[in-house]
């Protein structure tokens, strides 16, 4: 009997328990676990689907958000830097010109093009990034389009024309269209299943820290060079080409790219101190082109019958492991713990280049089971036409995705059309027609307090979107930003100002609290690894688009004469989208991918149903 080392690792809350699979009572069994020598009963391991909280993904994600600020920060600096970088054709230049003036010359028209350059750079960057992570990797893309990012920051802060600063404003948008995509899908890979919205939140909160950073530097324009503020993006991108490095690949790219030694470790390191069997099984099964997700739920929920399956046989007098645990899908029955489609076994699968004769491997206080050396899988699908968007689109995938997909551009565009930060953060003058000049809180200041009233509602919506789920969240923020905006429209036609700035407020927090932040990791959640980067890749270029377009609009609606009923198409939209989101939109909290895609595929359905006939009430989930 093996000793043991102490209590087990807590699990994710809620979480179901799954019995570990794999040991044998008196053999060894072949296995790929990850286990804390000092913390985890060598009897007990966990799922590492069960995992709870890591202080090693935290910091990666905390890493990767350096690429959101970034993001954020170049939304918002030319618009609240707007007084202080720029001078107009109609007004006298006092400070003269030099190497680097102090003013650009814009005009109106060169200003506008100025401010959208940056979505246009942005759909660029999107469209190319899916592409890019799928060749060279999540970790490495981030890492080197940080010299875009340096780029453009080192580009504006030189300018000496109105042109040269657009080009740096473009070459800045390439950077944030590619981590728009490229980092929500690093992070929704290396996440655990009941902590994916709690990591996916820091996205949207790094950018919004972003954004109040351009603000706050605008406040203290008088004592802070608009040079140095357009400078900061690239000291953000050094800091994370130093540290990011330093962090594990995401483990579907590695198994993607056959790199099979490297993605066992990288998801070793993820998950220290849990048993990551079924969780690997999963990344290899939802990069397989030959067979589809549903496959992959019913070859998961059937794990823990197959291991004991396997226990049995095994004890029956052979002593070989190894045969006995690949013998189970010879023998006709359900597959085992180790056993893949394509492949036979997790066991036949190369993870090595070092001294084979070794049955487990140590990695910094985790041992694993090394299992025999051979090639990974074959995945056609992951980089072939199966997996492109146009496919997706039509549902030519091995999955029928057309649902998922649509909700998932729909929550993307939702973001956009309803967002405030357009009005707010992207131009000073569509505040300032906004606000209330004789108000006794300045326009400045109003923007800022707007900025730091929405972060609570980001922090709000990292613990619950897990627990309460991303429907109800989106839900109560539409809700919140269809009341606020009737709210807004009301104040501007009958003139009490503090009720616009106060509706002002409650919209940014309700933006935040779900609309804002879910849609960025909702894309890369709910399709298969194999569809991953073409998903984020449509929806990001959605995003940018929508942005160029709104861009274009919501300026010249705030300064034409039906500048106040604005807000009342804000309302619109945001009654539009309750209704999409309470009938179409999927919960996908708690769930695995393969455990999505089956309850979700096909066209575009309802998911809101009666749970019985004559009831009132309606469940959240799918087709029953």
């Amino acid at each position: 009997m093996l000793p043991r080392f102490g209590r087990a690792h807590g699990r994710c809350p809620g979480a179901k328990s799954r019995p570990a699979a794999g040991y044998i009572r008196g053999m060894t069994v072949p296995r790929v676990f990850a286990v804390d020598l000092h913390e985890v009963d060598s009897d007990k391991f966990q799922d590492s689907r069960d995992s709870g909280f890591s202080t090693y993904v935290l910091l990666t994600v905390l890493l990767v958000s350096l690429s959101a600020m970034s993001i954020g920060w170049s939304l918002g600096i030319a618009g609240a830097s707007k007084l202080t970088i720029c001078l107009f054709q109609d007004e006298d230049i006092c400070d003269g010109v030099g190497e680097f003036p102090k003013h650009l010359l814009f005009s109106e028209n060169s200003w506008s093009i100025a401010i959208g350059i940056l979505s246009v750079g942005g759909l660029v960057g999107a469209l190319a990034s899916g592409a890019v992570a799928d060749r060279i990797g999540r970790r490495n893309t981030l890492v080197i389009n940080n010299g875009f990012f340096l780029a453009g920051s080192v580009w504006m802060g030189t300018a000496t024309t109105a042109v040269h600063f657009s080009l740096g404003r473009f070459v800045m948008g390439i950077g944030c269209g590619v981590a728009s995509g490229v980092a929500n899908t690093y992070v929704a890979e290396i996440s655990p299943i009941g902590w994916r919205g709690f990591y996916g939140t820091f996205f949207h909160l790094a950018l919004m820290l972003g954004i109040l950073g351009t603000q706050v530097a605008a406040a203290l324009a008088d004592h802070l060079q608009w040079r140095v503020v357009v400078a900061i993006p690239g000291v953000l991108s050094l800091l994370q080409v130093v540290l990011l490095p330093l962090r594990v690949e995401s483990p579907s790219y590695l198994i993607k790219a056959r790199h099979v030694n490297e993605a066992r470790h990288a998801l070793l390191k993820l998950r220290s101190g849990f048993d990551v069997t079924a969780e690997w099984q999963e990344c290899l099964a939802s990069l397989d082109s030959s067979v589809s997700t549903a496959t992959t739920a019913l070859s998961a929920a059937v794990q823990p019958t197959a291991s004991a399956m396997s226990s049995g046989s095994s004890s029956s007098g052979s002593s070989s492991s190894g045969s006995s645990s690949s013998g189970s899908s010879s023998s006709g029955g359900p597959p085992g713990i180790f056993s893949h489609p394509r492949v036979g076994s997790l066991s036949q699968l190369n993870t090595s280049t070092g001294d084979a004769s070794d049955s487990e491997t140590t990695v910094k206080g985790s041992v694993v089971a090394k299992p025999a050396a051979a090639k990974p899988p074959p995945t056609e699908g992951a980089r072939g036409p199966s997996s492109g968007m146009w496919q997706m689109i039509c549902g030519r995938t091995r999955d029928d995705l057309r649902h998922l997909v649509g909700c998932s551009l729909a929550v993307m565009c939702l973001q956009q059309l309803c967002s405030v930060y357009m009005v707010l953060f992207s131009d000073s003058s569509l505040a300032s027609m906004l606000f209330d000049p004789q108000s006794p809180l300045p326009t400045q200041w109003a923007c800022i307090i707007a900025c730091i009233a929405a972060m609570p509602a980001g922090i709000l919506c990292m613990f619950k979107a897990d627990t309460l789920g991303r429907r109800p969240l989106l839900l109560i923020s539409l809700g919140g930003m269809c009341a606020s905006s009737i709210l807004i429209s009301v104040g501007r036609f009958y003139g009490p100002s503090s009720l616009v700035m106060a509706a002002m407020f409650v919209c940014c927090f309700v933006f935040t609290l779900g609309v804002g932040a879910i849609p960025w990791f909702y894309a890369p959640e709910c399709v298969p690894a194999y569809a991953r980067s073409a998903m984020t890749t449509l929806s990001c270029s959605a995003y940018w688009c929508l942005s160029i377009v709104i861009g274009l609009v919501v300026p010249a609606i705030e300064r034409s004469s039906s500048s106040q009923w604005l807000f009342v198409v804000y309302g619109g939209i945001s009654v539009v989208g309750l209704l999409f989101v309470a009938l179409f939109v999927p919960e996908t909290a708690m769930k695995t991918t393969a455990d999505i895609v089956k309850e979700y595929s096909g066209s575009l359905h309802f998911v809101a149903k009666r749970r019985q006939r004559g009831s009132s009430q309606f469940f959240i989930g799918g087709r029953r």
